[in-house]
């Protein structure tokens, strides 16, 4: 039951998210970023996937990077751990090996290849540019031997354009695959080894232990995925249903931070963030919203809300904001 529901809850996030970028409503941050650590990250996480197959999992990485870069970390993640998860998917035998090379290197930017190669499967060229659209694999067969939806490749694809960049492929049916991508990042002042010293600690090490969350959503799925990140990273949750349950369950002396959905019945988000501003409450506050940030970021200015997450949230995003405002001086 739990495998049906992550891979369930994997595809509705899969199409949401490709739905949000076809309609616009996807921004990207432009902050310090080191890219090293994001691939390693990704790399460790797919690991033990690896592992089960025994095929191997190589990496590597260009000395001459020595800053860090500006771009949005979270989708510069999830580009590269779609490509490494599609890889290993598909690989049988052999191995996958993620590599990032400087190409070009200034006093203020820098261009980076990221490349993914597996010794899978392989594409046949005819097929080369149907794998990139939604819903598309090379043929019916692979998705009856690996499963999946096909949209991996097309969510990367677009991301990649979003940001003046492209998704390419090299390949050949039996001998595997190499997808790669160029990108130019502005250099960031600090470097690599001055950002590592402030990383954020690790979620295996409960850093939200003795922390209470008050979580304001009227979706009992929404309300399952976020009790269990949140619970996973060490914190104790209370749920209210709706924006008055909350105005009767907020306790300052208890709570820490307030997660709070915007749009529910009976007392909307912005109605109840409001009246706890009022009310004299100064309990951070993160608003869980699939709108544009930009067609609301008035309202939710002027009811008090510190912050906000999109909704399908990604757990890196919604673990580095919850720790920023629940241990923020």
């Amino acid at each position: 039951m739990l495998f049906s529901a992550n891979n369930l809850l994997s595809i509705v996030n899969d199409i949401l998210n490709y739905n949000r970028i076809e309609a616009g409503i996807i921004t990207f941050e432009h902050i310090e970023m080191n890219v090293s650590n994001i691939i390693r990250n990704v790399i460790s996480g797919l690991k033990s996937s690896a592992e089960d197959k025994g095929i191997g999992l190589k990496l590597n990485l260009d000395d001459n990077l020595k800053h860090t870069v500006l771009g949005d970390p979270t989708r510069t993640s999830q580009v590269i751990s779609n490509l490494v998860h599609n890889a290993i998917k598909f690989t049988q035998t052999g191995y996958v090996r993620v590599s990032m090379e400087v190409e070009v290197q200034t006093e203020t930017h820098v261009t980076l290849k990221i490349m993914v190669k597996d010794t899978g499967i392989g594409i046949s060229e005819e097929k080369h540019k149907l794998i990139f659209e939604r819903f598309t694999q090379a043929d019916s067969s692979t998705s009856r031997g690996f499963g999946g939806t096909g949209l991996g490749l097309a969510i990367s694809k677009r991301i990649l354009e979003l940001q003046n960049s492209s998704l390419e492929l090299i390949s050949e049916v039996g001998k595997g695959s190499t997808f790669y991508f160029v990108q130019t990042f502005e250099k960031n002042k600090i470097t690599p080894e001055e950002l590592n010293k402030r990383v954020l600690p690790k979620e295996e090490d409960k850093p939200l232990t003795g922390i209470c969350i008050l979580l304001v959503e009227d979706n009992p799925m929404n309300v399952l995925v976020a009790k269990a990140y949140l619970e996973r990273w060490g914190a104790t949750i209370d749920i209210a249903l709706n924006g008055l349950e909350s105005l009767k369950k907020i306790d300052v002396a208890k709570h820490r931070l307030i997660l709070m959905d915007l749009h529910m019945p009976v007392m909307d988000g912005y109605e109840a963030s409001t009246r706890m501003r009022e009310n004299g409450v100064i309990v951070p506050i993160i608003a869980l919203t699939a709108n544009l940030p930009d067609e609301i970021r008035e309202q939710v200015k002027n009811a008090g809300i510190n912050d906000i997450v999109l909704k399908p949230f990604l757990p890196d995003e919604l673990y580095s904001k919850v720790l920023h405002y629940v241990f923020k001086d």
